[in-house]
């Protein structure tokens, strides 16, 4: 399950209940989201590699990746919604969005096929046909059989273009390992219930390539060929080729992480209030003034410590609190916390493992909060 954000962004669900739904950001930050458009699942979701200051491969004429993965993938969608099929797409504008974001996007929609789009960069050996590269997830047929569709239909489109080619040994569709003998790329790792393929078209890195890549009727083509693969893919058993063994190489480029990623504000900071009686609210108070720091902050603090010592290696499972332990929310001063949207997500989490209203896990970290200072003082 996921929503639509106020900026066209897929936020996957990570959780629902009385006390808030907690959805994955663009970032992979677990946010507080309520009322966004809920989306269903898709039959294929594309994934334009790389985006933001992730810039991918960049040809000699300045063309970058990050674009024109983009643009191929706006022709792919297109011409499968024309084919009758339900797209989405994981970033539908220049976006940074880690790798872990990408799978969660496609996992929440449950697509039937789904393909990450990329050109390659690196080659610098001759060749006479274009050095198509699909890749696939380690022991799965229809993942293979995707993969080399794809090669197929992409090799066989660009190979009547008069271009100086360049290629590599794994020129096909193939399987990269990291050890354990799994996908070296995430996208297809973090995937495994889906059929996930990757393609990596051309050499943008090699100058002719590049050129070619640059003219828009190149990559409506391409985008085309991409969506009829696909179309291939689901209405046929075409087992696709230009298989080559698996090999191992588990070094990447560092790209996909969430380094640098910032998340924009997508709802307002939420104020959830707790009622003290006058003597814990005089403890509270006390708390604050010993650390130096807002009641509201120690109400907040509080929660994430709740959440810390949840976490701690040996710790058990939290569990609800039975009805007799659970803390008074009520009285006749009322503390009002506001919580951003990555904080009022923690407020949610440890309410729900609790099994307490927000206002009442606010009581319960104010309460750790006064027990700690206490033995520090």
């Amino acid at each position: 399950m996921a929503f639509l954000g106020p900026n066209a962004e897929i936020l996957p669900v990570l959780s629902s209940s009385p006390n808030g739904t907690v959805v994955s950001s663009t970032c992979g930050t677990p946010i507080a989201f309520d009322g966004g458009e809920t989306l269903n699942p898709v039959d294929v979701v594309l994934d334009p590699g790389h985006g933001g200051p992730e810039t991918g491969s960049v040809g000699a004429n300045g063309l970058t990746e990050r674009t024109l993965n983009l643009a191929v993938a706006l022709h792919a969608r297109d011409n499968l919604v024309s084919l009758g099929y339900t797209v989405a797409l994981t970033r539908d504008r220049d976006l940074h969005l880690p790798i872990r974001q990408r799978a969660a996007i496609a996992n929440a929609l449950s697509p039937r096929a789904f393909v990450s789009i990329h050109h390659n960069g690196g080659a610098v050996r001759r060749s006479a046909t274009p050095g198509t590269e699909t890749f696939h997830q380690v022991d799965d047929p229809e993942s293979a059989r995707l993969a080399g569709i794809l090669f197929e239909d992409l090799h066989i489109a660009f190979a009547p273009y008069w271009v100086s080619w360049v290629d590599t040994v794994h020129k096909g569709a193939s399987v990269r390992l990291r050890d354990g003998r799994t996908e070296t790329y995430g996208v297809l790792r973090l995937t495994p219930d889906l059929n996930s393929a990757i393609s990596e078209a051309l050499y943008l890195s090699n100058p002719p390539e590049a050129a070619l890549l640059a003219y828009p009727e190149i990559q409506a083509m391409e985008g085309r060929t991409i969506a009829a693969a696909i179309h291939r893919f689901l209405t046929s058993e075409d087992p696709g080729s230009g298989f080559r063994p698996e090999f191992y190489d588990a070094h990447t480029t560092g790209t996909g992480t969430t380094s640098g990623c910032h998340d924009p504000e997508l709802t307002p900071p939420t104020e959830v209030s707790t009622g003290f009686t006058a003597e814990e609210y005089e403890t509270l108070a006390a708390t604050a003034r010993h650390l130096g720091r807002s009641t509201d902050w120690v109400v907040r603090f509080g929660v994430h410590t709740l959440k810390f010592f949840g976490s701690l290696p040996d710790a058990d499972p939290i569990q609800p609190l039975d009805e007799a332990d659970r803390p008074d929310a009520y009285g006749p001063i009322s503390e009002v916390v506001p919580w951003d949207q990555a904080e009022h997500a923690v407020l949610i989490e440890m309410a729900d493992a609790y099994g307490l209203t927000r206002t009442q896990v606010q009581k319960l970290g104010a309460v750790l909060m006064a027990f700690l200072t206490g033995l520090e003082a």
